[in-house]
């Protein structure tokens, strides 16, 4: 994609586009959540993280019953 092509402005405007939609989601979020907001966001990231947590448990569980070689 050369700088200044249609297809570069193409994919600047759209990255424009999303990025203030994405801006107006989260300003609609705290306007609406207020005080709240960061209570819910913190529980949000702390089921996330318990979540991959176990996720990633398993896999080092599973990777280390197949051995060092992974027993082709």
């Amino acid at each position: 994609m050369k700088f200044g092509s249609a297809e570069w402005w193409k994919d600047r405007t759209a990255l424009v586009a999303v990025s203030l939609g994405l801006a107006l989601l989260a300003w609609a979020f705290g306007h609406v959540a207020g005080e709240w907001s960061s209570l819910i966001l913190g529980v949000v990231v702390f089921i996330a993280l318990f979540t991959d947590n176990r996720r990633l448990r398993r896999e080092v569980k599973r990777l280390s019953e197949q051995g060092p070689r992974g027993n082709r």
